[in-house]
């Protein structure tokens, strides 16, 4: 048996809870230690190259954000669990939460959430052995890359976990689903988003008005003078001031850049978000920043099933991200396309703009009778029309609804100020 470490309390905590193989008490242990604790633990392992020595030089020398700091404590100390165990002729275990429709609540300001159920991986098993192996590489590589001060898309992921794997062919890798697995195992055993651990996804949406945010580096920038890129990094940003009266988060790049181009943005005095389609999770995060900053949040998307779902993902969060906080704005709106809309704003245009749901439209819509968050009257009702009238239309039957290219600005400028007031209680 390996020599107990004598006056290092954290070690001989994280030593006790590893020889019980109590991984929850490991997460607890890393999660609530102080980072100077950590470091003069892992002061030890700084001469071998290991994980371990890779993230004692992180937590003593790198600016982190709280959650990045959390992610690292709470993978050196699995590692330590990992290494004590083996050093004790002992099998391991980690454990990811579960993510999935049984094991997920939901509440309507809390949106989507965890039960706390895990599933485990156990060297102690052959085949979850393999899959622990390729999850410690994957550890590696992204303690790394924050050493590195680079970051790894899931793409640069798989190809550095391929390779490594050339030199183990019973770690043969299936291929990019199960690098994105392994990734989103590691995500569920932290707790917290991949991004803290600079695993990234391609930027995916945009901002703009009067609103400047300090980035994950430090630097200000601005999105009054014209459109910024939201990264992967958007939940580490500070809205450092605003002059917007609310911001409006929409669907596709036609209407955003109509409301752009057309100055109705600035008139109005509101920021606006381009989604992209379903929203990539710095966006939502960016829009719950700015909610909780106190700025009114208007949804704007397409009248469909499969939209009534973007929008919720902004307002509710979705099951698969139910393991992360700080990814939904419960107090934004639903300001449109919806079904009153219909007999309003679109009469006079409805039997031009209107089409057919597919088959998988009225699936969805089916579907969506079901979901958690769309058990309220007014998604029960919205979904209800779709299966009833199987029609649907997009965003850009308001351009038509404003009779000519020439009349778009001010049906776009009623429009907006009549939903902002009626659903947010903004006047602009």
């Amino acid at each position: 048996m390996a020599a107990r470490r004598k006056n290092d309390k954290l070690y001989e905590a994280i030593e006790d809870a590893a020889l019980a193989d109590e991984f929850e008490a490991i997460f607890e242990i890393a999660h609530d230690a102080k980072r100077q604790d950590f470091v003069k633990m892992l002061a030890s392992r700084t001469s071998d190259g290991s994980t371990m020595a890779m993230a004692h030089d992180i937590l003593k020398e790198r600016r982190l954000t709280r959650d990045q700091e959390r992610s690292i404590k709470v993978l050196s100390a699995y590692c330590l669990g990992a290494v004590i165990r083996a050093e004790n002729a002992l099998p391991y275990t980690f454990k990811a939460l579960k993510v999935d429709r049984a094991s997920v609540e939901y509440d309507d300001v809390e949106g989507y959430s965890t039960s706390g159920d895990t599933l485990s991986m156990t060297t102690a098993n052959i085949d979850q052995a393999a899959s622990l192996a390729k999850l410690q590489f994957l550890i590696n590589h992204v303690i790394e890359t924050i050493v590195a001060n680079s970051v790894s898309t899931k793409r640069d992921c798989y190809y550095m976990l391929k390779n490594q794997f050339q030199k183990y062919p019973w770690m043969d890798l299936t291929g990019q689903g199960e690098s994105d697995r392994l990734i989103d195992t590691l995500e569920r055993i932290i707790r917290l988003n991949r991004e803290n651990l600079n695993v990234i996804a391609d930027p995916k949406g945009l901002i703009y008005g009067d609103i400047t945010i300090v980035d994950e580096e430090g630097t200000e920038f601005t999105c009054g003078e014209r459109e910024q890129s939201i990264t992967g990094f958007a939940g580490q940003w500070e809205i450092k001031k605003y002059g917007v009266k609310a911001v409006i988060p929409i669907e596709k790049t036609g209407v955003f850049m109509d409301l752009k181009k057309l100055k109705v943005a600035d008139e109005l005095n509101i920021g606006l978000v381009h989604l992209g389609g379903q929203p990539a999770r710095g966006c939502r995060a960016l829009i719950k920043l700015l909610s909780e900053k106190g700025i009114p949040i208007g949804v704007l998307t397409d009248f469909s099933p499969w939209s009534g779902m973007i929008a919720k993902s902004v307002m509710s969060g979705s099951i698969n991200a139910a393991h992360l906080s700080g990814l939904h704005a419960s107090k934004a709106a639903f300001l449109g396309i919806e079904s009153a809309d219909v007999d309003t704003w679109l009469k006079d245009v409805w039997k031009s703009v209107q089409e057919p749901l597919s088959k998988n439209d009225l699936l969805r819509a089916q579907n969506n009778l079901s979901l958690p968050y769309m058990q309220d009257d007014y998604w029960k009702g919205e979904n209800e029309w779709f299966v009833r009238h199987a029609r649907k239309t997009e965003l850009e039957a308001l351009g038509t609804a404003a009779g000519s290219p020439l009349k778009k600005k001010e049906f776009y400028k009623s429009y907006l100020r009549a939903k902002l007031r009626e659903k947010l209680k903004v006047r602009v």
